[in-house]
């Protein structure tokens, strides 16, 4: 193991990482309940995104969390509704989730960046549960992909594993830059322009900003590994 590696830091990093991309893949790939807003609101998100010096973000929500509060079924229908409007339709979708719409000029689904995408999660012998009828490269999937990807780098780490925890973080960075970060700012503009409930609007941006962060963190701990 490299000497003068403060590794409880890097657990704490690698643990936060976690647990956000799990929270943003439950937000743009599931319906939304009061546990998913509970998340949201709780004190261990702000906790994690102040890890990252990201909690002011926060703010673009806390209007719709407080009104929650007040009016939990009729708040969490209207969430839904959205949802809805926003992933499944059957209306034209104001902001398709789908890597492939925002890397071709066709802007169709199932392109040449969905199988490559499909390569990355084959590596690691990840199958999404919608697999062959779900394009592979929605939002929510690869979210899902780097959270899975996130915890076996934490398991690495409590193994002594440095190693393959060196390989997983370098493919994290790897995917980040090839494919998340190659379209989601386009993605999130297209969101917020086609929203205006405070629930997509506001955690939009702040996985716009977390995605940016994460790729200068993934790279400062693999500095710090080597």
């Amino acid at each position: 193991m490299p000497k003068n590696v403060n590794y409880d830091s890097i657990a704490i990093l690698l643990a936060n990482r976690t647990y956000l991309y799990r929270l943003f893949q439950n937000i743009f790939g599931n319906e939304p309940t009061l546990e998913m807003f509970n998340s949201l609101n709780s004190e261990f998100t702000q906790t994690s995104l102040s890890l990252l010096s990201l909690d002011d973000k926060l703010s673009g929500i806390k209007d719709f969390l407080n009104k929650l509060e007040q009016d939990r079924e009729n708040e969490l229908d209207k969430a839904r509704t959205e949802y809805t409007r926003l992933f499944l339709g059957p209306a034209k979708l104001p902001a398709p989730p789908w890597e492939s719409v925002y890397v071709t000029e066709e802007r169709l689904i199932f392109q040449e960046s969905t199988l490559q995408v499909r390569q990355w999660y084959l590596k690691y012998n990840f199958v999404p549960v919608n697999f062959r009828t779900e394009a592979d490269d929605h939002i929510a999937l690869e979210l899902d992909f780097m959270a899975n990807l996130s915890a076996m780098a934490e398991n690495s780490l409590a193994n002594n594993q440095i190693d393959d925890l060196l390989n997983i973080l370098n493919d994290q960075k790897g995917f980040l830059e090839e494919h998340l970060l190659a379209w989601v700012s386009t993605y999130v503009a297209d969101l917020q322009a086609g929203t205006t409930h405070p629930l997509y609007s506001g955690t939009a941006d702040i996985l716009n900003w977390f995605l940016k962060v994460d790729q200068a963190v993934v790279s400062e701990i693999i500095r710090e590994l080597k």
